[in-house]
């Protein structure tokens, strides 16, 4: 299985989008790099937890995204993501504006829903996953 995502070279990286990473994520550990041309992907671990920035490329941090534990949810949003079903996992979006809240979950049927949420748990969009 040939699988193309994070696999650009390190040499496609320029030096000074590894730097802005850095800057931003002291504390990353097992970078992978995905490079689009305008933008650059880093998947990674700080702190234990997975995380995945993405830099314009001029290495200003356009977004990034961390997974969070179901306990680091906040409350209004882990009630209304409940009344969909049960919680299987989390990630926070933290992009220019406002965070947003991607929550997975599965309902009686074991049919599982992805949800995007606002920092108000309002929800934005509910994608039906295969």
């Amino acid at each position: 299985m040939d699988n193309k995502f994070f696999k650009a070279s390190k040499k496609a990286i320029p030096v000074s989008i590894e730097k802005s990473l850095l800057n931003f994520f002291p504390h990353a550990i097992n970078i992978e790099w995905n490079g689009t041309g305008e933008y650059f992907e880093a998947l990674f671990y700080s702190d234990e937890v997975e995380h995945i920035a993405k830099l314009n490329k001029k290495g200003s941090l356009m977004e990034y995204k961390k997974n969070i534990r179901i306990t680091e949810i906040p409350d209004a949003i882990r009630a209304k993501a409940t009344e969909q079903g049960e919680i299987m996992s989390a990630i926070c979006i933290f992009p220019e504006q406002a965070v947003r809240y991607e929550i997975i979950t599965r309902n009686e049927k074991l049919e599982r829903d992805l949800l995007l949420m606002d920092d108000q748990g309002n929800l934005l969009e509910k994608k039906q996953m295969d």
